[in-house]
This record gives structure tokens, sequence and C-alpha cells, in this order.
């Protein structure tokens, strides 16, 4: 672990501003257009869910959205995703809950938290229960975008 420009404790995984971009470029040449991976958005608030959904599919990534992690686990036990991407505030389970249960169903499918309320114990707390990377929310959607490429490489 690192100490990042603005005080907070970095990862391997998390990436910079200037390592981002980078990783963007090398990843658009690595990939084409059109991830043939299928993803999983789980996020209770109807607007983001939506948004987010439809700026990862126009950006070639085939994407099954969640608002709950109840309803994920209901309709999609055995999901068979690539990536996870779960948002951490939600009610009746949060995002950490929800990768715990993941977990323990030996689910070892990389997982990105977002979230808006960031801090340096939720990311110690994301990482140890099997998150890959944290980001905040608004994420930036290239940063986004680099990380599920990054998680599934």
């Amino acid at each position: 672990m690192a100490q990042g420009q603005s005080g907070r404790v970095v990862t391997a995984q998390h990436l910079s501003r200037r390592s981002t971009k980078q990783h963007l470029t090398n990843a658009r040449m690595s990939i084409s257009a059109h991830d043939d991976h299928r993803h999983i958005l789980v996020e209770d608030d109807e607007s983001v869910r939506r948004s987010m959904t439809m700026l990862l599919r126009a950006r070639g990534f085939h994407i099954d959205s969640y608002r709950n992690g109840t309803e994920f686990l209901l309709m999609n036990g055995k999901h068979g995703g690539d990536c996870l991407v779960i948002d951490y505030k939600m009610p009746r389970i949060d995002g950490l809950e929800l990768m715990r249960r993941a977990r323990s169903l030996n689910d070892a499918t990389p997982g990105i938290m977002i979230t808006g309320y960031y801090s340096d114990l939720l990311q110690v707390r994301a990482l140890e229960v099997g998150y890959s990377s944290v980001l905040e929310k608004p994420s930036v959607p290239n940063a986004l975008e680099a990380t599920i490429r990054q998680a599934i490489v």
C-alpha cells in the first residue's frame, strides 16, 4: 500500500488519474470495443443504476443490473458474471455483506465496490471481504471502465 496525493491509502489496484488514462489507452488497444464478458451491477438508486447501465453498455459491456442485494441473490444465485460492481450503501444487505455471501458460496468473481461514503476504513473492510477495488461515486466513467477491464484480465 502507498499513500496517494490526497492522503488516502491506495492499493496496487487503485489507479491514479495518470495511470488510469494510460491503463485505459492500453485496454482500448488490447481489447476490442465490444466485451464478451458479462458483468453484474447491483445499485439501489434507480437513476444511478440506469445511467451506469446505459454508460457501460454504450462502451460495449454486457450488463445485468439488480436493484439490491436481495434481488441479486434471489434472481441470480449462480450468476456466472465476470465482474461484480456493487454499491456499498443499500437497504437490507449492504455491499460488504453481499460480497461476504458471494464468497461463502465459493464465488471468486472479481468485485468492485462503488460508494458515496468512501473512507480508508471502508476500503480496508472492502478489500478484506474480497473486493479488488473501491471507487468513490460519482466515479469517472473512464476510471470505472478501466477498473472493470483490469479486474477481468
